[in-house]
């Protein structure tokens, strides 16, 4: 038996190889498919998705799917502290070079076809988009555990609100709801559904910078929206 074995050494392998290393630091924030971190990195989906086996075998990535796709993302906070502080030494060196500045370039750019792809489906999808969300996940399923936590004081921030279906829901119970999307063909349906609910304010912008001010609301809901967006870390913060 190896007596030098420990996780440290095993990490040390998985990180030994560049390609794996880069992936990782694209994946640091993100959860993207296979084909977008095919984008990033400029290789076929094979190299891709073995070394993606890898570091999911390694305990350092996390996949799940979505539909037919496949959305990993980076796992840190289950490592130990030794191969925590390791990943932080590598990724440092990482950062500074040439290889991860073009990827983080072309990182932006997938982020931003992504954006413009959700924009698009949500504009053509907007006179249907409540049949469609019904037959996937129900007509309740937006209240289920919301209505229990609410105080009728609080403004409620319905952030990606769609046609205003949450937020019609939402208006009798609470002072306020401010009805938040990026899409002005949803907005549209939502200023019909909402135009007897004098307490909800519609307005248009992007979640990344969401049109409300820091401590105005009580409680903020995402209803089905992260996974459009480019960057869900930054919504969250």
């Amino acid at each position: 038996m190896n007596q030098l074995a420990s996780p440290v050494l095993s990490h040390l392998n998985v990180l030994g190889d560049p390609l794996r290393s880069r992936l990782l630091l694209v994946l640091d924030g993100q959860t993207l498919s296979v084909g977008e971190l095919c984008d990033v990195v400029q290789l076929p989906q094979s190299t891709v998705s073995r070394h993606l086996k890898t570091l999911t075998d390694g305990g350092w990535a996390q996949v799940r799917r979505d539909g037919t796709s496949r959305l990993y993302s980076l796992v840190i906070g289950d490592l130990d502290d030794a191969s925590a502080e390791l990943w932080r030494v590598v990724r440092a060196q990482l950062v500074a070079t040439p290889a991860v500045a073009q990827d983080r370039a072309r990182l932006d750019r997938v982020l931003a076809d992504r954006r413009t792809q959700s924009a698009a489906f949500f504009s053509r999808t907007a006179g249907e988009w409540d049949d469609v969300r019904d037959d996937l996940f129900g007509s309740s399923f937006h209240l289920q555990g919301a209505l229990a936590v609410l105080d009728p004081a609080w403004v409620v921030a319905d952030l990606g609100c769609g046609t205003g279906r949450t937020a019609a829901a939402l208006a009798p119970f609470v002072a306020q709801v401010i009805a938040v999307d990026a899409s002005a063909e949803m907005l549209g349906a939502a200023r019909e559904r909402l135009a007897a609910c004098g307490n909800v304010d519609i307005r248009q912008g992007a979640l990344e910078a969401v049109p409300v001010a820091t401590g105005s609301v009580d409680l903020a809901l995402l209803v089905l929206v992260l996974h459009h967006v480019g960057d869900p870390l930054a919504v969250l913060r």
